[in-house]
């Protein structure tokens, strides 16, 4: 059964094409204000009066059908909105940016004993630029906490595991703690968040982990006798938490604080993952997801809470 849609959405992903007797059609991945996701094509795509492309606001109209077992929309036409619309459409964490940032900064400040990793943490407090970007960036443009404020959220869970696992392991807390901080920071000018998620130009030829690395000695240079071994170890961490060189790091963990964070930063990315499907797919009351092509599994939510279980 077909439903007739007429509704706003943001362009998060296209891709154009011609069908084999070449005609264009465009194929859509949409967002609504609740950020619901959907899927859409649209044939004979060039009776457009606009190119459409990703992080466009458009109004749809058209009918929803069932393709391959999931809904899309067979679009009719689109209409692009004004700009000033985008903002409304982006992917938002269920939290205030303000509130959770301030309860990192005050979790840090209470934690931290080290002069020199609490003068480094206070010139990234006092860098109102970055700190304005870091309350807003997604973690990644797709996959693990993407949407506003999902870079904060990750960094703030990352250093809470940071502490327990220091204490664990009896390991420098000040140093994971720094690396913690300072894992993901060059994501503020990896990701632009003007229309929709996507790569600036400094994210795609550098990358995060260097524009990081960057930052962190900007600051070191200005703190009074910052120790170079504390920078060589901050920058390692950096530069080592994806783990493998096939995954994007320059430098395979080599201390320990660079293992555990490499470790918690996955879990941490994992775990919101695994959330965020069972969000996509509806998965909240026990059940199975939908096979996921980038997990290569489904992932089943048993639903069973710590309170409910007799063990």
């Amino acid at each position: 059964m077909e439903m007739n849609l007429n509704k706003k959405y943001m362009i998060l992903e296209i891709a154009k094409s011609n069908t084999k007797d070449n005609r264009p059609f465009i194929k859509v991945v949409l967002i609504d204000k609740d950020g619901v996701q959907i899927q859409g094509i649209m044939f004979d795509s060039n009776k457009l009066k606009f190119d459409p492309q990703k992080g466009d606001v458009v109004e749809v109209s058209g009918t929803i059908q069932s393709y391959n077992g999931q809904f899309q929309v067979k679009i009719n036409n689109m209409a692009k909105m004004p700009e000033e619309e985008s903002k409304d459409f982006l992917p938002k964490g269920n939290f205030d940016e303000n509130q959770l940032y301030d309860e990192f900064v005050s979790f840090v400040d209470s934690n931290l004993n080290d002069k020199f990793i609490k003068s480094l943490f206070k010139e990234f407090k006092n860098d109102q630029d970055v700190t304005t970007k870091f309350k807003k960036m997604p973690a990644a443009k797709n996959v693990h906490h993407a949407y506003i404020g999902g870079l904060l959220e990750h960094t703030y869970s990352v250093v809470r595991l940071a502490v327990i696992m220091s204490d664990y392991y009896k390991v420098n807390k000040d140093l994971l703690m720094a690396g913690a901080i300072f894992h993901d920071i060059g994501k503020v000018f990896e990701l632009d968040i003007s229309k929709g998620f996507d790569y600036t130009d400094s994210g795609k030829l550098i990358g995060h982990l260097l524009l990081g690395i960057e930052l962190v000695n900007s600051y070191c240079s200005k703190i009074d006798n910052f120790p170079e071994l504390y920078r060589h170890l901050i920058n390692h961490m950096i530069a080592s938490h994806h783990g493998l060189l096939e995954y994007g790091s320059p430098k395979k963990p080599k201390t320990l604080e660079a293992i555990i964070l490499h470790h918690i930063d996955d879990m941490d990315a994992k775990v919101n993952t695994f959330k965020s499907i069972f969000i996509k797919d509806n998965i909240t009351a026990g059940g199975w997801s939908n096979y996921d092509r980038l997990l290569e599994r489904q992932l089943f939510n048993h639903n069973i809470m710590m309170e409910d279980s007799d063990v």
